[in-house]
């Protein structure tokens, strides 16, 4: 039997946060369309360019926090990390986004970002979600709910972004009068993120076993 290495919870949270706000920033730099999650602030922050696309993020996941709990009723103190997470995972898109501003975008170059980007993104939440420690909102919205409904993570996400993408669309051509942010990345990746999810946490579980530091934190989750 092959060894398995314990990696601490806490690391792979904040590995995952930053992977996927480089893995975003990255798809829209691709502009083949951003992954759906992101979707909707990407197409808020181009209607109201007043707030940037980071800070956009954070207020949608304030939304989702508030319709987790009306669908539960139950509140956990591991929501207020997850909402410190959700403004760093704001603030570091912000940062990705002039960091990555000079990037070339010929053909060639922007389906290597989609790919990388779709990967690295597959990586992240599967990190984050087996983190056993408070998620970012989105993450939590989605974890929470699967098992409240009792259906797997890969449904509930394909549900999930299936509705983010037709919302997009929706509030696209609403306030902006054309379709931005989404295009033919954006409606593959609603259909294979949770797949691509469910076979990286797989190959990880072979690898490594998550285990948080930190007690508090994961009885936070409760």
């Amino acid at each position: 039997m092959k060894r398995k290495y314990t990696v601490p919870g806490e690391l792979t949270l904040l590995t995952g946060v930053i992977l996927i706000s480089f893995a975003i920033t990255l798809m829209v730099k691709a502009d083949f369309g951003i992954s759906t999650i992101s979707s909707l602030p990407y197409v808020l922050s181009i209607a109201f360019p007043q707030i940037s696309f980071g800070i956009w993020n954070p207020m949608f996941h304030v939304s989702l926090l508030i319709i987790l709990l009306l669908i539960t009723r139950h509140i956990k103190t591991g929501y207020v990390i997850s909402l410190l997470m959700s403004a760093m995972f704001g603030f570091v898109i912000d940062i990705f986004d002039w960091l990555l501003a000079s990037l070339p975008t010929n053909l060639s170059f922007r389906i290597l970002y989609i790919v990388v980007s779709y990967v690295i993104m597959c990586f992240a939440i599967s990190l984050m979600v087996n983190s056993k420690i408070p998620l970012m909102i989105v993450d939590s919205f989605i974890n929470d709910l699967t098992q409240h409904f009792k259906v797997t993570f890969r449904r509930f996400k394909t549900i999930f972004d299936i509705s983010c993408l037709t919302l997009s669309i929706i509030l696209s051509y609403l306030f902006i009068g054309e379709l931005v942010g989404v295009g033919i990345a954006t409606i593959i990746m609603a259909f294979i993120t949770g797949s691509g999810v469910h076979v990286v946490t797989h190959l990880l579980r072979k690898i490594i076993v998550i285990r948080p530091w930190s007690k508090t934190l994961t009885d936070m989750t409760h």
